[in-house]
Parts: structure tokens; sequence; C-alpha cells
């Protein structure tokens, strides 16, 4: 703080040494009047003027800011403050608060922009509820003419309005979604191996219907031949694609959109493509077109689109491909067409990875199907049915690890959001299933693909992933590409009784001793399963662990057994010290089913054993644990 001394009458001014640092003059200056004014502000002069004469009308200098310009360059805000000492002087104190000011700047500034966001957002959800309530109508409208159970040549054209309104209400969502994550800084992109040209096409088919209720041609070039293996992230490439194509298909009446894939250039481990999307529509405005990408249009972008022109999907698009590392570009010829140009770079895909997907896919599949709602479930398995896999259908993640236990499969598609044990823990339990259960490739599908969720699904093993609402197309081809990454899975699996182990033993160890192994066997089947609960609920993990040690190695004297599987499975999680109830709950189900089979088994024996293991008092197993 720099102190200061003006006698008015005398024109002499007396400073502090931290005057002169403040203010930015050498300590032997001799201020002036006429070199302080020449210093001040020129906006400013006006507001000392005022100040000193308020001075010398009250007798005090009020609080007052001033910009100054010092002798370097820099200007630099400084509060005064004073009051008189005498006829014509006045005494007083400076102060250097540029940072200050700054500061206040930067929050009037954030606070600004924070209400403009405020605006903005109010503006969209009026937007957004507006776009929803429209395709919302034609929905209730098709589900009300449904259920008057019309004629079935108008059930298709219900069919076909209420399939339009989904798909839009689905992508007013998703565009909000996006839109929300953008704003929040959250475009995080994965990084997984896929086949680049059976995304791009996967993507044109899902538009065929679109272009064909309009009448145009939809063409596609560079998608033929071997698949494209790379790494990125598919699901942000489709993304991106879509809202293009789309966008190019909404806005041309007549004539053709056409996609095309090329390579571009090589960067290290990278390659770079360039995907064009072109169309025959109206076309965009020089003016328009410096415009489109721009979040700050996103808004009146959003009131355009109801107006028939663009929406958020450019501006969501140029971050997505700016996010992935690429570009994107817009040129059009007004009343000929635009076209949006996209060059991405794909690192290459591991070597495994490229050599799976060059395989060919043939023959059916045997899938598991885990999925809670009855109504996707029944569609799904339908799909799949008419396709020619083997569907087995349950309802949640501890009916998949009770079948997957027990049965060999080719595939399981996982939901992600089950009751009783969800398809995340259902996931982990079947890793920790033997081979070949463990190595049964497994697809999860989920509404919830928000990236950090999906990291966390591929982290607890899961192959690919597809985000609902499933689109048929997209389903049946990833499931292709699946079915070449790994081969059919050989039997595995069913519970068997080896009557041959028995016949041995009794011949080594006698009708006595035989029986005994036996009883002990159906005793340990029904009561260590409450031993290992009781010890995983006590977080016993080492007890729990070695109970079921235990009964998987007698299992195993006496045979195969899916519950033998289960409990390898039990024994991993509780080595990572967790083990859902779920799963617990599935060991006493098939325990429950392992202990009807015994007896089955032991009604059938020969006389001899069965009358000795008759003979076995069960308690003495009991008093000897």
């Amino acid at each position: 703080m720099g102190h200061w001394r003006s006698d008015r009458g005398r024109d002499t001014y007396v400073w502090s040494p931290e005057m002169y640092r403040i203010l930015g003059f050498p300590p032997d200056t001799a201020p002036t009047s006429e070199m302080i004014r020449a210093h001040y502000h020129p906006d400013d002069i006006d507001k000392a003027d005022l100040a000193v004469a308020e001075t010398f009308r009250t007798g005090s200098l009020p609080m007052t800011r001033l910009r100054w310009m010092r002798p370097d360059g820099r200007t630099i805000h400084v509060q005064i403050a004073g009051q008189l000492d005498g006829p014509e002087t006045i005494i007083g104190i400076l102060r250097d608060v540029t940072e200050e000011v700054e500061t206040e700047r930067a929050l009037i500034a954030a606070r600004d922009q924070a209400r403009a966001a405020e605006r903005t957002r109010a503006e969209m959800l009026e937007v957004v509820s507006h776009e929803i309530r429209t395709p919302m109508h034609g929905l209730l409208a098709a589900i009300d003419a449904l259920r008057r159970e019309p004629q079935d040549s108008q059930r298709q054209a219900q069919f076909a309005s209420l399939s339009q309104a989904a798909t839009t209400v689905m992508s007013v969502v998703d565009d909000m979604l996006d839109y929300s994550r953008i704003e929040s800084g959250r475009v995080v992109i994965e990084s997984i191996n896929f086949d680049l040209v059976s995304v791009v096409r996967t993507t044109v088919d899902l538009h065929n219907g679109a272009a064909a209720a309009k009448g145009l041609g939809l063409d596609a070039f560079g998608l033929d031949g071997d698949p494209r293996p790379v790494r990125g992230d598919p699901a942000r490439l489709q993304q991106l694609l879509s809202n293009l194509i789309s966008n190019a298909i909404k806005f041309t009446e007549t004539g053709r959109v056409s996609i095309s894939l090329s390579p571009t250039r090589s960067d290290g481990d990278a390659d770079w493509w360039m995907i064009i999307v072109r169309d025959s529509g109206r076309g965009i405005g020089q003016e328009a077109l410096g415009r489109i990408f721009s979040r700050g249009e996103q808004v009146d972008a959003a009131r355009m689109r109801l107006q028939g022109r663009t929406g958020l999907g450019l501006a969501i698009s140029q971050q997505l491909a700016e996010a992935m590392g690429g570009s994107i570009a817009a040129s059009s010829d007004p009343g000929k067409g635009t076209t949006f140009s996209v060059e991405l770079p794909f690192k290459r895909a591991d070597a495994a990875a490229a050599e799976a997907m060059a395989g060919k896919a043939t023959g059916p599949m045997r899938i598991l199907l885990a999925e809670d709602n009855p109504i996707n479930r029944r569609l799904m398995a339908g799909l799949l049915a008419r396709e020619g896999h083997e569907v087995v259908a349950v309802e949640d993640g501890r009916k998949a690890l009770g079948a997957i236990a027990t049965q060999p499969f080719d595939l399981v598609l996982m939901d992600m959001q089950m009751p009783e044990l969800d398809g995340l823990e259902a996931t982990r339990a079947i890793r920790a299933l033997d081979p070949p259960a463990s190595d049964t490739p497994i697809l999860a599908i989920s509404a919830d693909s928000m990236p950090e969720r999906r990291r966390v699904y591929f982290e607890a093993g899961i192959d690919s992933f597809l985000p609902k609402p499933i689109v048929s197309g997209q389903l049946l081809d990833m499931i292709g590409t699946m079915r070449r990454n790994r081969p059919a899975m050989a039997g595995a699996g069913g519970d068997s009784f080896d009557r041959e182990r028995l016949n041995l033993l009794v011949e080594t160890a006698g009708y006595a001793d035989a029986a005994v192994l036996m009883k002990m066997l159906m005793f340990d089947v029904s009561d260590r399963p409450r031993r290992i609960a009781a010890a995983v609920r006590a977080q016993a993990w080492d007890l729990a662990m070695a109970e079921t040690e235990a009964l998987r190695t007698l299992l195993d004297s006496f045979g195969t057994f899916s519950l033998s599987r289960l409990l390898a499975a039990i024994a991993r999680q509780c080595a990572r010290q967790t083990c859902p109830p779920a799963v617990i709950d599935e060991l006493f189900d098939q325990a429950s089913k392992l202990g009807v089979l015994l007896q089955h088994e032991i009604g059938s024996v020969p006389t001899q054993i069965a009358q000795a293991i008759d003979n076995v008092v069960e308690t003495d197993f009991s008093r000897n644990r």
C-alpha cells in the first residue's frame, strides 16, 4: 500500500517508496498534476476529477477505483482513498487491486455464462418437450388403433407408424444425452478391436428403410471385400455416421444419398480413413454453412429442426470426430446437394483379432439369452430362432449362471440390468468357471451405454457391447462377428455319475467303505452348501474356500457334475473376497438337484451296495467334523 500527499495550491506531491513501485516510476521522479493526469486512463479522468471535487466538498475522498497506465505500457487498476489535511491538502492511500478486479470480472463472466447456460437449457427443454410430444402422439394413436383390432392390411401401416415414432423419440433422447455429455466434457472414446467395413455397412443398412420410404436411393461404396480390422470406438463411429446419413436423407426429397469409405494415409501405427456422405438435396447456403457445427447454435438449430431444417446432430458429430482425433468438413451447392467429409485415424487391430475377423461364419449357434424383460426376451429369442440358432432364454443372471454351468453354449447374450444377479456379477461368475464354460463369448446389452459403464463391463469380462434399443440387423451382424472371433464350444456340461468309479471303489475297498463314501457324498451335498453360505456371510473367505474345495474334491471322485463347476467359480470369487448372494442361492438349487440325482443313482446300484449305504448312520459324519 502506498501513501501520498498533495498540495493543490502549490501543485506538489509527496509519494512513499511503495507509490513509485506500484505506479512504475523511478524514485527520483518529481510527480506533477500534468504527469498524473497523463497516466490516468482517458476514460477515467472525469472520475478522478469528481473524486477530488467531492473531497474538497465533504472533506473525505471516497474509495475510488481508477485505471493507471504505467510507463512500461501495462495498465493496472488502483484504488485510492483519503481526506483533507488542511484547506488545500489531501492525504491518502493507494493500493494495487488489479488481481481483485480480474477475479471479479472472471466471477461476473462465469455468473453470466451460467445464467446463459440456464436460459439455454430451459429453451432446450422447451424445444425437446415439443419434439418428444409430437412422436408420442403418434405412438399413442397407433397403439389405440391396434387395440381396436384393425384389419390385417392396416396392421403393417400401424406398426410402421409405431416404429417411426419410437425411432424419433429415441433420436431426441440420444441427442440430449450427447448434448449433456459434451457440455460437461465427458466425451470418452474407447479403443477396442472391430471391423471398420462391417460397422459402416451396418450403419448404412439401418437407414435403408428411411431412404426407401422417401423413394431415395442409398448407395454405398468401398464396403466390399475382406474385413478391415481396426482399433477404435465403433459405437461413437456409428453414432457420428448415423447423424450424417439421417440428416442427408431428411433434407433430400428426390435423388440419392451415397456413402463411401476409403483409406487416405498411414501415420505410424494408425491408418487414416475418409468417409464421405453426399446427398442430392436442396443444399445449404454459404452463410449457414459456416455455422452448422457451432455449439453456440445448438438451441437455434433445434428450433430449426422443428421447421424441417437441421438439428443437434451436426454439432455433436463434430465433437465426436474431434474426440476421435479426426475432423469433419462440409461443402454445399445450393439446389444441388451437400457433402460431408469425415477423416478419422484408427490404429491397426491386434494380430489375433485381425486373424479372427478374417474367418468365415458358418452354421447355427447355441445361444444363452439372459434378459429380464419378457417382451424383449421373446422378441430376441424369436429373431435368433428364425436365423437358425438354438436359443435357451432365462430371466436373470442366476439362471444364466446355472445354465452355462450345466450346458455348453457358443455365445451368451447378457442383459446387464437384471434382478437376482445382474449381468455384471453374472459375467464375473461365468469367467470364474472352469473352461470351456469360462471361455464362452459374452455379448452385453444395456440401455446404460455410458463409456464409463461400458469400461466396467469390459473389465468384468464381456467380449462386446450393444446399446439398447436393439436393432435386429445390428444384433445379427455383431453375433456373426463374434462367431468368427471364437470357435464353437465343445461339449461341456451336464451331470454324469461314474458307475465305473463306484465299481472300482467296491473292488478295492469293499462294500462297507464304498457305502460310507457314498453316504458321505450325499451328506456333504446337502450339508456343505450351508457351511459355505455361513462362511461367505461371515466373510470368512479362507474357510469358505476350504469347504468349497472339500466338496468339489469329493464330487470329482464320483463323476462330472455341474455343481463342481459352480464350486470352482465360488472358490475363485472367495479368493477375491467377494461372492454375490445370488451365486449362493444357485449353489443351493444345484445341490438340491444333485441330491435328487444321487438318490436316483443309488436306487439303481447293485443291491449289496444299496443295502450297505442304507446301514450307514449319517450322524457319524457330523460328529467327526
